[in-house]
């Protein structure tokens, strides 16, 4: 749902944990209450153990999950030590490749065409090659809305667009009191997953009709397959549960189960045609209503009957996705889906926005337990347990086994404030930990911004390529309120990373590396409040039988590398 400028405006659909509640238009990470009567910080314990055990919970950490959304600058991605650049968002779905630099703005800013990015040849191939050049893995957004914009001339734009869509009166996708069809002609061609005919490299940049698969063609004969280096990660379009409002002025019918498993296979199929060694990742669905129901189930009473889903056996979405994608490929013999991809934004008040004040801070913080605690209440309006990654993973398990998952946007807040550095580093500490396979952070931080630093604590600690491990391992935390810990294997050396998320007091920290050698030096980087511009290296630490003691400074990321493996 993320908008490709600078408005980022959605409409959040509120329901409880598959309750109906009211329906809320808001700016999305909006709750439905203050923040008066959020607790802050509960009280500091005296002292916090952290427990590493280099023999449990082992796997390899997936490089793709330090991934952003900067499609316009790779090299702005690979400073930053980020290794996935995500081409996405809302006016992906109206890109025309054949043009090579027209879209559609659609709901984020009044529906007009937009010839951004219109530099010298394709915007998607000096995309592919800006990646290319500095080892950043390319991840294209196929459209699949059905319409493309026509030119990159602003002055194409959609008009008397309703304010919402609904269930469809025609095959032709009118809804009541609106048909499309008018603004479809104002603003767009329509857009394929499949040429009859045989490919051409570069068509025409007024070809009356755009193919998908050719698009996937053009960049195979450019690139090379996936396999050899070329495009390896499409994704189906773009949060489609929302099409009939992001997209409403050319797709204002809703979207059922049976829409959205038929139009992801269709170009998820049409792509695997033409590389198949490529992966395909979907539905990219938006948020937990999402994960749910359709949109088709919202009807008129805001998900209370939700006839779509009880059509389907009452089974959500996603579960019944996979269900039903597998069935296929089954039946195909090879698969379509390589990544179960969703998007999460905290819906908790002020977490997703730039505020920052004690109360939101520690919020934010708190928030982040909905990637992974089961026992974590979401403090929104969804007010239920989340813990999204295992309950993708029993999903998965039950339904599709052998898919990988992905979070291809998030985005915690906090603005400038080193909350926004907590909360990344937490965040990309459970990625890892958590055995994802790819994430993007919505949608790129600036240069030097907290969450620019969050990454380059585990991408580039030292200023000279340092990186957080890449084989995970487990460390506990005796207070993960308040100290979080990471842990992963680099070579013979063992990095910790720890978040101290008490945003106003110090730490007392004994990590515990049991058979460690004594005398071991541990190397130590601090980010934190007290200087957000820097990463600071500070005297290293001696280990001693297996025992490390040190204070943590208030809101402050630290990374320890102790080379005790042998």
């Amino acid at each position: 749902m993320a908008a490709s400028l600078i408005l980022n405006v959605v409409l959040a659909l509120v329901v409880g944990a598959m309750v109906a509640r009211p329906l809320l238009h808001h700016t999305r990470g909006t709750g439905e209450s203050s923040n008066a009567s959020l607790p802050e910080e509960g009280p500091a314990p005296s002292e916090v153990t952290i427990t590493i055990d280099p023999a449990a919970d082992v796997h390899l950490i997936s490089p793709l999950i330090y991934g952003i959304a900067k499609r316009e600058d790779p090299n702005f991605v690979a400073e930053m030590g980020g290794t996935l650049n995500r081409w996405g968002g809302n006016s992906s779905s109206r890109f025309n490749w054949v043009i090579g630099h027209a879209w559609n703005t659609a709901a984020d800013y009044q529906f007009i065409n937009t010839d951004r990015d219109s530099g010298e040849g394709s915007a998607s191939d000096r995309y592919v090659e800006g990646n290319r050049a500095v080892s950043v893995t390319s991840l294209l957004t196929i459209p699949a809305v059905g319409w493309v914009a026509k030119s990159g001339d602003p002055n194409d734009r959609s008009q008397n667009v309703p304010e919402d869509g609904g269930p469809a009166i025609a095959a032709d996708g009118r809804i009541a009191g609106y048909d499309p069809a008018d603004n479809r002609k104002r603003t767009s061609v329509p857009s394929q997953a499949r040429k009859p005919g045989p490919f051409v490299l570069n068509p025409t940049a007024n070809s009356p009709v755009v193919y998908q698969n050719e698009w996937v063609n053009h960049l195979v004969q450019t690139f090379g397959p996936a396999a050899n280096g070329g495009v390896r990660f499409y994704a189906i379009d773009n949060e489609p549960e929302l099409w009939s409002q992001t997209h409403r002025d050319v797709h204002p019918a809703r979207m059922g189960y049976d829409d959205l498993a038929r139009v992801y296979l269709d170009y998820a199929t049409a792509v695997k045609e033409v590389d198949p060694t490529a992966k395909v990742i979907g539905p990219e669905s938006w948020g937990w209503v999402a994960y749910n129901y359709s949109e088709l189930d919202r009807g008129t009473d805001r998900f209370a009957t939700h006839a779509d889903r009880k059509a389907h056996g009452d089974v959500p979405f996603l579960p019944w996705f996979l269900r039903t994608v597998r069935a296929h490929d089954e039946k195909a013999g090879a698969r379509s889906l390589d990544v179960l991809s969703v998007h999460f934004y905290p819906p908790a008040h002020g977490v997703y926005s730039d505020d920052s004040d004690p109360k939101v801070d520690a919020l934010r913080l708190r928030s982040t337990r909905a990637l992974w605690d089961p026992s974590y209440q979401d403090e929104s309006w969804i007010k239920d347990s989340v813990h999204l990654f295992p309950r993708l993973r029993e999903w998965v398990d039950a339904n599709y086994p052998g898919t990988r998952i992905g979070l291809t946007e998030y985005n915690f807040g906090g603005g400038n404030s080193v909350s926004a550095a907590l909360a990344e580093a937490e965040v990309l500490g459970i990625l890892g930990r958590e055995d994802v396979e790819m994430a993007s952070y919505w949608r790129d931080p600036e240069k030097e911004s907290p969450t620019w630093f969050a990454f380059r604590m585990f991408r580039n600690v030292d200023g000279k390529g340092a990186k957080f491990g890449d084989v995970s391992m487990r460390a506990t935390s005796s207070a993960p309120d308040a100290v979080s810990a990471f842990a992963a294997r680099n070579g013979n050396v063992i990095d910790v990373m720890l978040v101290n998320k008490r945003l106003r007091d110090a730490e007392k920290v004994t990590i515990n590396l049991p058979g460690a050698r004594s005398g071991i030096k541990a190397h130590r980087f601090e980010y934190s409040g007290a200087d957000k511009k820097h990463i600071i290296q500070r005297p290293d630490f001696e280990l001693g039988n297996g025992t490390l003691r040190l204070d943590l400074p208030a809101a402050s990321i630290t990374h320890l590398q102790m080379p005790v493996m042998s």
